[in-house]
């Protein structure tokens, strides 16, 4: 078994606060993409990286973005399951602002 990596959630939200005011400076307020669907895979073979996956499905970046207003609209719904939306938003986003 592979020793567990503890992750701080106090860095994630200094370097969430630091990368999003980074990329506020540069793009404004919104950031544009040109994209909208994108493949996903199963949280079980994602992190399987000695086999190739084989489950993939078709994510949805508005669908994410409804997501996360729906939860900044009423916190009482969030989830852990929304930083997965989070993070998909915040992939394409650092993709498109290469800076």
């Amino acid at each position: 078994m592979t020793e567990q990596t503890r992750v701080p959630i106090a860095t994630l939200k200094q370097a969430a606060k630091v990368l999003l005011e980074h990329v506020e400076a540069i793009e404004g307020e919104f950031v544009s993409v040109d994209k909208d669907y994108y493949w996903a895979i199963a949280p079980e073979q994602l992190y399987d990286v000695l086999h190739e996956p084989s489950d993939l499905t078709v994510g949805q970046l508005t669908e994410c973005l409804d997501n996360l207003n729906s939860i900044v609209a009423d916190p009482s719904t969030a989830t852990s399951y929304g930083l997965v939306w989070l993070a998909d938003l915040a992939r394409v986003v650092g993709q498109s602002v290469v800076r």
